[in-house]
């Protein structure tokens, strides 16, 4: 991956922070405009081009404006710093997630935490835990899988053509394959971020997947996910589950062992 300027690295981010906001293309003049960027149009124009013969943006037929590719979105992710700067109730997830203990609350436990995780990102939250005292990772079929907030995923314009939807569906009823997928490119040590043609699944290609392990007892180790169009506010969305990782490990490791 070629590096770039701070000017096409500045002008890069400002496309893609401008499309997450706004589903739209982006002008040159939206970014100036939006960023007070101290060069003109025309030379931000310029280096639009430049980034578009690099691979980093794409031009779409029917407009004039760029939009961010799986490359672009790639460099943007691994040159961004997202500091975990957490609003008020990230502050409380602690308090949200209530401790629960014994095996029959485990799965009320799993499916409070996708649901939490799909209402603070407005994406789909998807928890991973493992149920039994072998690494999880050897044993994929002794998982609980919970995901939530579909709703919200069928609302993106990314996805009201009915094929594209009816071959996501086809990915989320196979939870055996979805489970393996998440333990395969989860990170345990940080946040990763899985995005579009990265997948290797075409029923994915407009999706990103945001991950996070946490431990879950002796020798188990769990994942968190949040799953949305690639155009995800990764600014607010990777605190989110790094912080929701932290918490659900905290929780589980402090309740009481079971029988």
């Amino acid at each position: 991956m070629e590096t770039l300027s701070l000017r096409q690295n500045d002008i890069l981010r400002g496309v893609i922070e401008t499309h997450i906001e706004t589903t739209q293309p982006v002008g040159s003049r939206s970014i100036a405009e939006k960023y007070a960027i101290s060069f003109s149009p025309a030379t931000i124009r310029h280096e639009m081009g430049t980034l578009e013969e690099m691979g980093y943006l794409t031009h779409p037929h029917t407009s004039s404006g760029r939009l961010p590719t799986d490359h672009g979105y790639r460099y943007y992710l691994d040159h961004t710093s997202f500091k975990e700067h957490f609003s008020e109730p990230l502050n409380r997830l602690g308090e949200e997630l209530v401790p629960t203990a014994g095996e029959d609350r485990l799965e009320e436990f799993l499916d409070h935490v996708s649901l939490l995780l799909s209402s603070l990102s407005q994406e789909v939250g998807l928890t991973l835990m493992p149920v039994a005292e072998t690494p999880a990772s050897e044993k994929p079929g002794r998982l609980k899988l919970s995901l939530q907030g579909l709703s919200y995923m069928l609302e993106k314009p990314e996805f009201q053509d009915v094929r594209k939807v009816r071959n996501l569906l086809s990915v989320f009823e196979e939870k055996v394959a979805l489970m393996r997928w998440v333990l395969t490119h989860a990170d345990p040590e940080q946040v990763s971020v899985s995005i579009g043609r990265e997948h290797s699944h075409e029923a994915l290609e407009d999706c990103a997947i945001v991950t996070a392990c946490y431990t879950a007892g002796k020798n188990r180790q769990g994942v968190i996910a949040i799953l949305g169009p690639k155009r995800m506010a990764y600014r607010q969305i990777i605190p989110l589950v790094s912080r929701m990782a932290a918490a659900v490990g905290d929780i589980l490791e402090h309740r009481e062992p079971e029988a």
